[in-house]
């Protein structure tokens, strides 16, 4: 539930054009900050996660045997 009555009706940017008619504003009305006012370009797909990335040129799996030995030789 909002705080206020007119919250509800208020256009979602408000503070940001209030900012920037204001004699006191710190807001920038510089051209590169309208960049990203729009809406999100590409797919959904481009923005998830592809999941792990696992190299191609992983090292042959050892043995358990193999990886024993190696830890009690690390271990001496």
């Amino acid at each position: 539930m909002p705080a206020h009555p007119s919250e509800e009706s208020a256009p979602s940017n408000l503070t940001d054009k209030v900012a920037q008619h204001s004699k006191e504003s710190t807001a920038s009305d510089h051209p590169i900050h309208n960049e990203n006012k729009g809406p999100v370009e590409g797919t959904v797909g481009s923005l998830q996660s592809k999941g792990p990335q696992i190299p191609e040129n992983m090292p042959d799996a050892k043995s358990k045997e193999e990886l024993k030995a190696q830890a009690a030789e690390m271990n001496k």
